[in-house]
This record gives structure tokens, C-alpha cells and sequence, in this order.
């Protein structure tokens, strides 16, 4: 998102975890934006919203974008605000999955007069791309049951329970779909199981692009090795690869094909 004089914008970062809050702070200046970096667990804690806002709003700040790792908080011993507790206490009364919480998590700060938006507006380069990305041992099982895949990933999504699944892609079958515990989780429970396990990842059908992209990493690589997963299918477009190419290289190493695919 490159920018004039006239649309230049001033971004507010609320940074979880990792390097990718400061990769997108250098992407906004080479763009010519501008970025104030908030840091959950350093500055504030994720429960103290009031004084998030307050902070942004001093500074004039009506874009936002909240990137990087994030636990779940425990809500019992959550450090709040007199705003952080009206939220919590809108959370608990109900039965949220994640894409529940993140929309109440967008619609407060929504009311506040911000705007929310995801990373890849401003680094659409993390963006996995279509294609072959790896070719490898097992991926000419994979053309029969790649739509199957996606959909049984999709269909899982909609249920705001997990993003990903594992199929057997001689046969078809889904070994597995990912909880609250998440993909590598996933892929660990299936590690025992024979067959030639493909791990496919896509975005849920109500999935909030601007504050949850599903995404995968190294250690996804890593764990995916481990397990014995042969590859990976993710939804090109809609799944963040934030260093595609040290992704692609230890598949490459590890003889795990990796995928990108377009959803309609």
C-alpha cells in the first residue's frame, strides 16, 4: 500500500510476539506511512483496552493493525481495566470460539472511531502465492483429493473450531481436524497413524481477514517433519508465510511438498 502525500497514514501497531510487528513497522516507512508500536505484555496487558485506546487516541491514531503471537489470555487472572473489564465481562457471558472473541475484540474498537486492519494490506508479500510452491515424494496422490481436502477444511473452519485437517491421500479419509490446541497439536496426534498424511490449512468461512490469517511458519516445517506429514495445502491468498523462503527451503530438506490453492 503505497502511499501519496495526501493518503499518507499514521498506523498504529498493537504487537504480539515474534519479529513480524517491527518487519511491518520498516514495510510502513518504506511505503511512506507512519507507525507507533504498542506492545502487549510490555506496555499494557492485553486486558487494559481503555488504556490502548486512550494511548492511540492521544496520538491521533485512527488505524490499526494487531499482528503477532498472542496466547489466549486466562481471564480469571487477567490484568484489566475499568474497559478491559466491560469486555471481559461481555466475553464470559457467552461461548465464543476464537473468530467470536476477535469480532467483539473489532467491534469495541470499531466503536472507538478506529479503523482495523490486517498486515497483508500493508505486506501482501507475506501472502502465499498459487502453485507448486515444493514438489515431493507423494504429491501425485494429491490431484484426486485436493478438493476434498480444502472442503473437509472449510466445512471444519465454519465451525470455529480449527482451520486445518489431515487427510490420508491415498485413500481420502480425514485422519484428523485441529482443535483448540492448534495445527501443530494437530499434526502430533496423527504422528502414529499410517498413510500419507497431507495437512490442509484454509480460512474459516467467517474468518476476520484483518485480525486472524491462518498461517504457517518454520516450525510448522519442523513439526510436520516430525510427524511424518509428507505435505502441506494451504489457501494461496488468505494464508500468511511469513518467510517464504526459509519455508521453502526446509521442505525442500525434509522432502515435504507445499502447496498453494485457490478457494472459491
Amino acid at each position: 500500500m503505497h502511499s501519496s502525500k495526501e493518503n499518507r497514514l499514521t498506523v498504529g501497531i498493537i504487537a504480539g510476539n515474534g519479529d513480524l510487528p517491527l518487519r511491518l513497522v520498516k514495510a510502513l516507512e518504506r511505503d511512506g506511512h507512519g507507525a507507533v508500536l504498542l506492545r502487549l505484555g510490555v506496555d499494557y496487558s492485553v486486558g487494559q483496552a481503555g488504556a490502548i485506546i486512550s494511548f492511540f487516541k492521544d496520538k491521533k491514531i485512527h488505524d490499526l493493525v494487531l499482528v503477532g503471537g498472542l496466547a489466549r489470555p486466562n481471564f480469571l487472572t487477567l490484568k484489566v481495566d475499568r474497559r478491559g473489564m466491560q469486555i471481559v465481562s461481555k466475553l464470559l457471558r457467552r461461548s465464543l470460539g476464537d473468530d467470536a472473541l476477535l469480532r467483539i475484540i473489532r467491534e469495541e474498537l470499531e466503536a472507538d472511531g478506529f479503523r482495523v486492519h490486517g498486515i497483508h494490506e500493508f505486506m501482501p508479500e507475506l501472502l502465499c502465492p498459487v502453485g507448486v510452491l515444493v514438489s515431493g515424494k507423494g504429491d501425485d496422490f494429491l490431484d484426486e483429493f485436493l478438493s476434498v481436502g480444502i472442503k473437509a477444511a472449510k466445512e471444519h473452519g465454519a465451525l470455529d473450531l480449527g482451520q486445518s485437517v489431515i487427510l490420508d491421500a491415498r485413500t481420502g479419509s480425514v485422519l484428523a481436524k485441529e482443535e483448540k490446541a492448534g495445527t501443530n497439536a494437530l499434526m502430533k496426534s496423527v504422528a502414529r497413524c499410517e498413510g500419507l498424511k497431507v495437512l490442509f490449512k484454509a480460512s474459516k468461512p467467517q474468518q476476520d481477514y484483518a485480525l486472524d490469517l491462518p498461517t504457517i511458519g518454520e516450525k510448522t516445517i519442523e513439526v510436520a517433519y516430525q510427524c511424518g506429514v509428507s505435505g502441506i495445502v494451504v489457501e494461496a491468498g488468505a494464508t500468511l508465510i511469513p518467510d517464504l523462503d526459509k519455508v521453502r527451503s526446509l521442505c525442500e530438506a525434509y522432502g515435504i511438498f507445499l502447496y498453494g490453492v485457490e478457494c472459491q
